[in-house]
């Protein structure tokens, strides 16, 4: 079986999707292209439709799987921003079209989805099937579990002591080679990505995903972390999507809730958008920083390689690679930035990431929601 996984309404989850395809957001513990692949057969082929500005660093992040083909053989469909990426009942292709023609349906708007809709999400509770939900690991002897069966610690984890493990409300999944330090309490539901660490004294309250080699310190609640992003110190992060390499300073705080609890609301475009949702911390875009104790309004949007710091509540909006509340950082110095960091986790910056982020910085989309 040939499926196409296509991309609908990037726009709708800017900043993530400025540089990633819309199959890329993660929920619960898992990508909804991991999903994806995690229930089609061995013998399946996937076969990617994106955007042509992001063909390039899709291509090099999958390299196994063919991204904008010419020709669209005949296929069954599924929607990348759909609320099922389970592929049970996908549309059917019923014969072979050329990439152009395929576009023409691919942007069709099949519902509307936003960052926010994705956190506090129940995908969690779903993906523990792929899980043994077994007990195994260096689990020190003072470390409490409540609800047993519903809790997964790999063979490769490590729990420390005075680790509290409440399983009653979700499934705690620690994935491998993770790293819990002393003291930390762990709520479900939570999924803990693979190489990440959790500092002493952590609070992740509930429905929270961490992407691999993340490290989280302080109060968590209800938010989704990409791979790859620091949180190291105290400060609450609640009801926020946070993309890669990013990296939240020390006592960097955000409000998700209104003091008259009124939905929040996000400006996207020229359209003032209600989210039906009382509770929305902030949205933060790839490889942005924050300086210590920075504070987040809630339905606070960060771009992407945003520098955010000064006193007082931030702007409710902050442009891409914006520095500080009014300047612009300079191109070279981010990327010079950028390999550093990606150094000191063994990784590099290719060339295609470093076009897209040259394009981004040159265009207007990347200041614009």
């Amino acid at each position: 079986m040939i499926y196409t996984i296509i991309e609908d309404k990037p726009e709708n989850f800017y900043p993530f999707s400025l540089n990633h395809a819309v199959f890329e957001i993660r929920s619960g513990a898992f990508s909804h292209l991991d999903r994806i692949q995690n229930y089609i057969c061995d013998k399946d082929k996937l076969i990617l439709v994106v955007r042509d500005s992001i063909k390039g660093i899709v291509s090099e992040r999958y390299p196994d799987l063919i991204v904008n083909p010419d020709i669209i053989p005949p296929s069954k469909i599924i929607h990348s921003n759909s609320d099922d990426t389970c592929p049970n009942d996908p549309e059917e292709v019923k014969e072979e079209m050329s990439l152009f023609e395929f576009n023409d349906k691919a942007w069709l708007n099949i519902g509307e989805f936003y960052l926010w809709n994705y956190v506090g999400d129940s995908m969690i509770n779903y993906d523990k099937e792929k899980f043994n939900m077994k007990i195994q690991g260096d689990c020190h002897s003072s470390c409490i579990m409540i609800n047993e069966n519903n809790i997964h610690i790999s063979s490769s984890a490590r729990v420390s002591a005075g680790v509290i493990l409440d399983a009653t409300d979700g499934p705690i999944i620690i994935d491998d080679d993770v790293f819990i330090d002393i003291g930390a309490l762990i709520k479900g539901n939570a999924y803990i990505g693979k190489n990440s660490i959790i500092n002493p004294g952590a609070k992740l309250r509930g429905n929270v995903s961490i992407g691999p080699h993340c490290k989280i310190g302080g109060e968590v609640e209800c938010s989704i972390f990409h791979g790859y992003s620091n949180k190291q110190h105290d400060g609450y992060i609640g009801h926020s999507y946070i993309g890669e390499w990013v990296n939240l300073g020390a006592n960097t705080n955000n409000s998700d809730l209104k003091n008259n609890y009124s939905n929040v609301k996000f400006k996207i475009s020229d359209n003032e958008i209600d989210t039906g949702e009382m509770f929305v911390g902030c949205i933060i875009g790839d490889y942005t920083k924050t300086g210590i104790s920075t504070m987040l309004n809630t339905g606070t949007y960060i771009g992407l390689g945003a520098n955010v710091f000064g006193g007082g509540f931030q702007d409710k909006f902050t442009p891409s690679f914006t520095w500080g509340k009014n300047d612009k950082m300079k191109l070279e110095k981010f990327l010079s930035t950028l390999k550093i960091v990606k150094n000191r986790r063994r990784q590099t910056v290719s060339s295609s990431e470093i076009n897209l982020i040259t394009d981004l910085y040159n265009s207007n989309k990347s200041n614009k929601f």
